[in-house]
């Protein structure tokens, strides 16, 4: 099987001139989502056969995907928004749905030889944005204004699917409460705080077995996706000091995302298939029938969410290491920000917005920056040229770069 095309990643126009001054674990996805020094490294060190230390050696993206293809169509949601000031996660689960995997053997091969080595996508999010008042009418109203909106993905610095170091697969236990073939969650029968009196518990091919064995004609069982090991607290501090040193005066949201952290299989059912349409399910939203049908879809619906695989970005220290230091898959979060300081610094000025997992290293983004535009004629490249340098110093000036000491993106 040959290796999956990547999706591509998006690019936005740093240079444009803005227009304006800039329950429980389970969710359903029916609902429509409306100082320039690197520092030393003396307390860490990566892990074993990683040489990540220096910038030569730095990850390739997508390195650590499984080199195979995924034998079944994807169902996914697009898009991210917000609601409250708070990011909403579009893409958090991605579902599968075939007849061949109401087949326990096949099911079981396909989450232990593809959906088990396939690493979730955690994300760096940085939101800045300010209010701003405008007059309609005889009336003042305040409205959002988004400044910057930048993801960095951190998938390619997990370990590698064929390490089994960094990753860790496991069915839950008796007492563990999960979703074991209901709509609540549950301990295994015959569990006592006291004495577990139980069988043990089942592995994955037993729990295959029940799925599939299951009369319910609406069921899924689910592939749970964790990462460990990550210091979030250190990097926001990081980037929020980083984008303040710009003289920022807006809101910054600086949030960490997960991606692909479950795959949810349904059954081949129709009205698992309608429930998964996005225009059958903006019809229910938009006339209100979801007050109706998502309860009662909540109630029918059979679920499985017994199997977890946790992927580590770093470990506690060897048994073998007297000084006791933290092992990282690829880099610490400190390496992680050193590299990628000038390039946040710089997307935040720029005003980006989408996905900059692209720009991991500064000579990308100026390469990416100076081949925007390139025509069979000299004098039109010469021409764009020219603007585009001076979008890019009016876009400098508006951020503050002029040395106002108000700042930039305030509220007004």
């Amino acid at each position: 099987m040959g290796k999956p095309t990547p999706a591509p990643a998006y690019r936005d126009d740093a240079d444009a001139v803005s227009m304006h001054t800039t329950r429980g674990d389970y969710e359903y996805d029916d609902v429509p989502q409306i100082a320039d020094q690197p520092p030393t490294y003396t307390d860490s060190v990566s892990g074993e056969g990683s040489a990540a230390a220096t910038p030569k050696a730095f990850p390739t993206p997508g390195s650590n995907v499984p080199n195979v293809a995924d034998d079944y169509a994807v169902i996914e949601r697009n898009g991210r928004a917000y609601a409250f000031g708070k990011p909403i996660n579009q893409h958090a689960v991605t579902i599968r749905m075939d007849e061949r995997l109401t087949d326990p053997d096949n099911l079981y091969k396909y989450v232990t030889d593809y959906l088990r080595l396939l690493p979730p996508r955690p994300v760096v999010q940085i939101h800045g944005y300010h209010t701003q008042t405008v007059r309609r009418g005889d009336k003042r109203e305040k409205k959002q204004v988004v400044d910057f909106d930048i993801l960095l993905n951190l998938q390619h610095f997990l370990g590698k699917p064929l390490d089994p170091t960094w990753w860790e697969a496991r069915t839950v236990e008796n007492g563990e409460p999960a979703l074991r073939g209901g709509f609540r969650k549950t301990r295994a029968k015959g569990y006592q705080r006291e004495l577990e009196v139980g069988e043990t518990k089942p592995d994955l091919y037993e729990w295959c077995k029940e799925y599939c064995a299951s009369p319910a004609k609406l069921k899924i069982f689910r592939v749970e996706r964790t990462i460990s090991g990550f210091d979030e607290a250190l990097v926001r501090q990081r980037i929020e000091a980083l984008i303040r040193s710009t003289n920022y005066r807006g809101h910054i949201l600086i949030s960490f995302p997960l991606e692909d952290r479950a795959v949810d299989i349904y059954s081949p059912h129709a009205i698992n298939r309608w429930r998964t349409t996005t225009w059958i399910r903006w019809v229910f939203y938009l006339s209100f029938l979801w007050i109706f049908t998502w309860p009662l879809l909540y109630l029918l619906t059979r679920c499985w969410s017994v199997y977890k695989v946790n992927w580590a970005f770093s470990l506690g220290a060897a048994p073998n290491d007297p000084q006791g230091r933290k092992r990282y898959a690829t880099l610490s979060e400190e390496q992680w920000f050193a590299k990628h300081r000038r390039v946040i610094r710089r997307l935040v000025m720029d005003g980006h917005q989408g996905d900059a997992s692209q720009f991991d290293l500064e000579d990308e983004l100026e390469d990416g920056r100076n081949a925007r535009f390139e025509s069979s004629n000299a004098h039109v490249n010469q021409a764009v040229g020219f603007v585009q340098a001076g979008l890019a110093g009016w876009n400098a000036v508006q951020r503050g770069l002029g040395g106002d000491p108000d700042g930039w993106g305030g509220d007004c």
